[in-house]
């Protein structure tokens, strides 16, 4: 029954506001550049939700209000956005405060934040540990 009522949360998350809450976090920090809008663009297009509109009509003081939604949809959310703020190496003040911004508004702690952002500094290590494997040993 839990699973049913986690699946009525989640459906009325909005796709667009997700999209949105990326655009917003991306444009907390003007040096955020290709990369980060180009993470969006496919997430958006995953979701079947019109980037250049929602781009266009987005800006970096957009807020949500408090949403329902499964903790697993609001840590998705708050991963990806994570993933959008560590890409240029440089998790500024604008974008942790939007993303805690967020996080509360999704209901979820700071410090489950703060254990998202370590997780996903992991992942991001695992990768490109990965990559290194598939390339071989050049050296040798």
């Amino acid at each position: 029954m839990q699973g049913a009522n986690q699946e009525k949360s989640t459906a009325v998350f909005d796709r667009e506001t997700y999209v949105k809450m990326l655009i917003a976090i991306a444009r907390a920090d003007k040096e955020n550049g290709l990369s980060e809008y180009r993470f969006i663009r496919k997430q958006a297009i995953q979701l079947g939700v019109n980037y250049e509109k929602v781009l266009r009509n987005t800006d970096k003081d957009f807020e949500i209000g408090t949403q329902r939604v499964s903790r697993l949809t609001a840590l998705r959310v708050l991963k990806d956005a994570i993933m959008i703020v560590s890409m240029d190496g440089n998790f500024t003040l604008p974008e942790k405060q939007k993303l805690y911004a967020y996080a509360e508004k999704l209901d979820i702690p700071r410090t489950d934040v703060d254990e998202l952002e370590i997780l996903v500094g992991q992942l991001k290590d695992l990768d490109q540990r990965w990559k290194e494997l598939v390339a071989g040993h050049p050296d040798e």
